[in-house]
């Protein structure tokens, strides 16, 4: 099985680049909407990785193309995915692939300390257009004074230890042999408060301790293996997992992780071609684990 070639220092710039900026739009949605639900957030982030489908030479010699491809969530079908995500590399030298790698994202995103968030349900794709219009009984003024407060101590409550998913998750992994990630939306800074009305631009800041992070499903049942069933770890205790060092088993930026971990085989799981069984259950069934799919295609070319 080959591993992925060296890549020039101009590949990874490019691909940290695109991740980083889809990582900023995630939390500048956060930003202008704290409540929003984790599939929404799922899709901004797809839609900002689509923006660089086509390919872009990055050095001479070396091209990038970023391919998007959505299926929609198993929770369209009243269930859940292993995964939301699927992220995919491969590498060329002319027509050839010379490489291919994988890695798989659950989301679970930071819910505020106060305020709650707008979940969603099987019954708003049941119900359709008709869940946006306004009802007397529960409709409030636009201008009603309101607040979202994320701090060092807030949750990540649709994560929850020995639960369905938490299970199903370590048992795919033992089963078909792939590494799954959880995917960690945050505001961009904790500590953090968003006030509504809003009055004025969002304005992040420069780089902050939030944003998009990813740990290692592993990681993350190692950190919390002293918690009881149910339980939901806060920022501050997965923090202390995604802080470490990258040479660690921790968790890391989006875009870092995905340049420069994943483009260089240190993290995420090699494969030789879509038709084997793992790879193709994963990626070719409409019941497969997971909504979305991000390729990185890297190619090497002459002339």
């Amino acid at each position: 099985m080959n591993t992925l070639p060296a890549f020039p220092p101009a590949v990874h710039r490019y691909v940290a680049s695109a991740f980083g900026r889809a990582n900023r739009r995630v939390c500048e949605k956060i930003a202008r909407t704290p409540n929003c639900s984790e599939p929404s957030l799922d899709m901004t982030l797809v839609e900002q990785m689509s923006q660089y489908g086509g390919p872009q030479v990055v050095a001479p010699g070396w091209a990038v193309r970023i391919d998007i491809h959505y299926l929609g969530g198993l929770r369209h079908f009243r269930t859940w995915e292993v995964a939301d995500i699927g992220l995919l590399v491969f590498a060329k030298q002319g027509a050839s692939v010379v490489a291919k790698k994988t890695a798989l994202l659950q989301s679970k995103r930071l819910y505020p300390n106060t305020g709650g968030i707008a979940e969603e349900s099987p019954e708003d794709y049941q119900i359709g257009f008709g869940g946006l219009l306004p009802r007397a009984a529960s409709s409030r003024s636009l201008a009603l004074s309101h607040k979202f407060d994320f701090t060092n101590k807030s949750k990540y409550k649709a994560l929850r230890v020995g639960d369905d998913q938490y299970q199903a998750i370590a048992n795919y992994e033992d089963h078909h042999k792939l590494d799954v990630h959880y995917l960690l939306y945050n505001p961009w800074s904790i500590d953090v408060s968003y006030s509504f009305p809003r009055r004025g631009k969002v304005a992040l800041g420069p780089r902050a301790n939030g944003g998009c992070q990813v740990i290692p499903a592993a990681s993350l049942r190692a950190a919390m293996s002293s918690k009881p069933n149910g339980y939901s770890p806060s920022f501050a205790e997965l923090s202390l997992t995604s802080n470490l060092d990258l040479r660690g088993s921790g968790g890391w930026r989006l875009e870092k992780f995905v340049s420069s971990l994943l483009l260089k085989c240190k993290q995420g799981n090699l494969f030789e071609s879509l038709d084997q069984e793992n790879i193709f259950a994963l990626f070719n069934r409409r019941s497969g684990p997971i909504a979305a799919a991000v390729a990185v295609t890297v190619e090497q070319f002459t002339g």
